[in-house]
């Protein structure tokens, strides 16, 4: 498939080659710029097994503009938003800045969240794969994403409806009123700012019970897969998933969430808009996350991002060529800004 250009993967680090850290370096590098990194700081690199050559490559990266690193590393979590031991938790409230590149999301976590009310910034990098250090999203501009971003940010934080369709039939809505927007738009140079990187977004947690509609996932969804020949229809009803329909996808989905034995897993927690032009489709999951163009639904917990849901999970589901409404004016367009 590779041929036809579906998966444009230019490195395949799935496999890693014993040099590929020498080309994560010049991303890991970039993420150390977008970060604002500098000499004497301390960086957090929180990890697993799974993903132990990209946290060198981050922390060398670190070590590199001065700062020294620390990488700590657990075994893999079982689900997306799973959250971690109290010493990681104690470690993310000290450090200057931290780094997650982990293959299970640790962005909807105590640990995260205590780390951003102490001050400290950082950046989620759930899924990283070492060929997403190397091209595609990490070549943007990400000081224009985050323009893009704040321009968005500042009519939806003053807009008390955001609605979201797609040409095969996503339609969904809910009311945001009193919801901060979170902008992960790829910098987190200040205090208590918060990244996706190499994502960029801006996101916002309805109002629990009132997101409603169908949103049909043909990019591809967290732990799940790419669902680009195989999408999964979601229903939303009073704030919850409460039905999920397709094939193979749709029923590793299903059984995704009822093993979690919680209710609260299927919480409608989020509506997602990307910002990232260079974003491939379909390559990794925070360039499906963050590409102009793709919106994506947040299941689960909303906690960590201005809602009052803890869920044992939170698993984003990413659709394309979304069209963005706020109070019924269209905002964003298939990745054209109208505003």
């Amino acid at each position: 498939m590779s041929g036809r250009g579906e998966w444009p993967i230019s490195y395949w680090h799935y496999t890693p080659g014993s040099s590929s850290p020498i080309q994560m370096m010049r991303g890991a590098l970039k993420c150390m710029e977008c970060g604002g990194v500098k000499p004497g700081e301390t960086v957090l690199v929180s990890t697993d097994t799974n993903k132990l050559r990209i946290a060198e490559a981050l922390a060398g990266a670190a070590y590199a503009v001065g700062a020294t690193p620390i990488i700590i590393m657990i075994p893999p979590v079982k689900t997306h938003g799973a959250q971690l031991p109290e010493p990681v938790v104690a470690a993310f409230r000290e450090a200057d800045v931290f780094l997650q590149p982990s293959t299970w999301s640790q962005t909807h976590t105590k640990a995260r969240v205590e780390a951003i009310k102490a001050g400290k910034r950082g950046s989620t990098m759930c899924e990283i794969t070492e060929d997403a250090l190397c091209v595609g999203a990490i070549e943007a501009d990400y000081e224009a994403c985050d323009r893009m971003g704040r321009k968005l940010g500042a009519v939806l934080a003053e807009s008390k409806e955001i609605r979201v369709t797609s040409p095969l039939g996503t339609d969904l809505r809910g009311d945001v009123r009193g919801r901060p927007v979170q902008y992960e738009t790829g910098l987190f140079k200040k205090p208590g700012q918060f990244a996706a990187f190499p994502d960029s977004e801006i996101n916002i947690s309805p109002v629990e019970g009132t997101a409603e509609g169908k949103a049909v996932i043909d990019v591809s969804i967290m732990s799940v897969g790419v669902t680009l020949y195989d999408p999964v229809t979601l229903t939303i009803k009073g704030g919850k998933v409460v039905d999920i329909q397709g094939g193979p996808s749709a029923r590793r989905f299903r059984d995704t969430l009822e093993a979690l034995g919680d209710e609260k897993a299927y919480n409608y927690a989020e509506f997602g808009i990307g910002l990232n032009p260079c974003a491939r489709l379909a390559a990794t999951n925070l360039e499906d996350l963050g590409r102009l163009g793709n919106g994506h639904c947040g299941i689960g917990s909303n906690f960590a991002i201005g809602g009052k849901i803890l869920a044992p999970n939170h698993h984003d589901a990413m659709f394309k060529d979304a069209s963005v409404y706020f109070d019924g004016k269209l905002v964003l367009d298939k990745g054209v800004l109208k505003i």
